[in-house]
Parts: structure tokens; sequence; C-alpha cells
């Protein structure tokens, strides 16, 4: 058993950051259709503004990265974040976007807010997404947490044995949850409908000894942000194991 404090390591609380680049984004929001199709200009930009709430699963990017079968992971805790993922896409398909705010990774809400102004006008922001899609004519059909196969330990802290020892450990897990859900766009310039397809992934975050799962979502995050946040994750991307990401209109 372990007593005592457990804090951040130095290099754990240390946040790294630069300029994005095109090659760091994880899921893009270039917003073109990987087959012939692309989106019209008005429908781009409103998921374009998803998007940067992190709230549309997956959107493609041009990066993939095969997972791997996370090792010592426990199961358990791969179903556990499988079985939160779930419950988020269920919340986002019935329009509960305040969920997603409050499933948030506290530390990545943080720096979400800062970049819009405020906790405040971030939460107000997701209350008028349902409006946004709903006057651009998008519709949310379906949305679906796969199994995950990849996940890590993060977070270093310090604390203290039984012996009063100083001990360095762990004190989260992170799990990538693949994702893929399904959108009808209508596009102004036709008035057709068209049906789209992502693929992505969430990642999911919970403190060990804990079931409370938050969340980041994969489709605006850059490599960099990612490892501001968890220093400790490989800097191989097949032992990082990030999942495949993609889309497209389905016919």
């Amino acid at each position: 058993m372990l007593r005592g404090s457990f804090f951040p390591c130095p290099g754990e609380a240390r946040r790294h950051g630069r300029p994005r680049t095109s090659g760091d984004f994880l899921g893009r929001p270039g917003l073109t259709i990987r087959n012939s199709y692309s989106i019209n200009r008005d429908v781009r930009s409103v998921l374009s503004a998803l998007l940067g709430l992190g709230i549309l699963a997956g959107w493609s990017g041009e990066a993939k990265a095969q997972a791997t079968p996370a090792k010592g992971v426990p199961q358990q805790v791969l179903d556990g974040a499988e079985a939160a993922a779930k419950i988020l896409g269920q919340q986002v398909l019935k329009g509960n976007f305040s969920f997603s705010i409050q499933r948030m990774y506290p530390r990545w809400k943080r720096r979400a807010a800062m970049r819009v102004g405020g906790e405040d006008k971030l939460a107000q922001r997701l209350m008028d997404i349902p409006e946004q899609m709903r006057k651009k004519g998008i519709t949310m059909l379906s949305f679906e947490a796969l199994k995950p196969k990849t996940g890590h330990e993060v977070f270093l802290g310090r604390g203290q044995d039984e012996a009063g020892k100083p001990i360095q450990m762990y004190l989260e897990w992170l799990v990538f949850v693949p994702t893929r859900a399904q959108y009808r766009v209508i596009d102004p310039s036709t008035g057709q409908a068209k049906k789209i397809e992502t693929r992505g992934f969430q990642v999911a975050v919970v403190k060990k000894g804990t079931n409370q799962w938050y969340f980041i979502d994969g489709s605006n995050l850059t490599i960099p942000e990612l490892r501001s946040f968890f220093p400790g994750l490989p800097e191989d991307q097949a032992l990082l194991g990030l999942p495949t990401v993609g889309g497209g209109e389905l016919k």
C-alpha cells in the first residue's frame, strides 16, 4: 500500500508547445473526404467548427498507425474504456453535448477553455452545436466505440511506500478507443443527402483505482499536444499504437 501525497514528476508537469504543422495531426480537419467526394464549402465550415471543439469522432486524416495489442494493460481497463466511450457516444447522439464537457479530460479542458476565452464560452459553444448542425443539414446517425487494443500507463507521480521510502509510479491509464461514426449531410448546392462515415479514436484516461473516465477527441489533436500532457508515451509510432483514422462517403 502506498501512502503520502502523489504529485507529478517535473517531466510530467512540463508543457511542451510549438506551432502546429500539418504532419503533427493525428486526425486532421482537412475536410476533403478521401474518395472523390468533396464537401460543399458551407457544410465544410460547420464540420470544421465542430472538429475544433473536439466533438466529431475521428475525422479522417492522412496519418495512419496500426494498433498493436496493449502489453501490461489489464483487460478490465480496456473494457472499461470501451464501455465509457460507448456512453459518451450515446449521449452525443441524444444531443447532450454538455456531457462531452463533463467528461473532457480536465487538463485538456482547461487548455481548450483558454483558447476560446474561458470555460463558460467553451460550454456555450458546445450547447450551440445541435442548432448549428440543424441549420447546416448535418445529422449524426450513429456512433460506435470499438474494442481498444492499445493502452499505456501515464502521468508519473512521486510518493512514498509503507516504509516511507520515496517511489515513483504512474497514476493513470490511457487507452486509445477506436471509433466509427456516420453522418447525413445535406449538400446546399444540390439539396441531396450524402452519408459519410468517419473512423477515428477517443483518448480515454482514468485515474488508477477509479472508474471515472475522461476523454480527449483524437480528431483535432496533434502529437506534440498529446505528448505535452503525457511525455512518457513511447516515441516509436508502432509502440504508441494509434488507431487507424479515415473516412469517406457511403454509397
